[in-house]
């Protein structure tokens, strides 16, 4: 994980706040039915946050470049944040078993709460 560790260029801020993430996968991965693609919903939690992406925990390992979008609500915030990005990363997590620690590279896609996001995250730095 040190040369993860390494990519990361912002501030990074340790979180632990609940996390949907909407996945979408392959039929091959779900079922034998014959369906193009699926879109799975889980329920995750957030290791560290920084402007440009998030560490997340999820009981499924998720595939590299993988389209997600986040429904994030931060502790002691009323505001729940709506966050498009893709998998960057996905490792076996060495703490706790059958779960995956997950980087999730975020994106300033049309219609999400990114620039409530970046406000947010920079106001964690003054």
């Amino acid at each position: 994980m040190d040369t993860l560790e390494k990519r990361r260029g912002q501030c990074r801020y340790i979180r632990h706040d609940k996390l949907f993430v909407q996945l979408r996968v392959s039929s091959e991965k779900v079922s034998s039915e014959k369906v193009d693609a699926v879109s799975v919903t889980l329920l995750c939690h957030s290791c560290d946050a920084s402007i440009n992406g998030l560490k997340i925990e999820a009981d499924r390992e998720m595939e590299i470049n993988s389209p997600v979008e986040l429904w994030l609500a931060f502790e002691g915030l009323e505001k729940k944040f709506y966050l498009h990005g893709r998998v960057c990363w996905c490792v076996a997590s060495e703490e706790i078993a059958e779960f995956y620690q997950i980087g999730i590279e975020l994106d300033e896609a049309h219609a999400t709460d990114y620039a409530d996001w970046i406000e947010l995250l920079s106001c964690f730095s003054d």
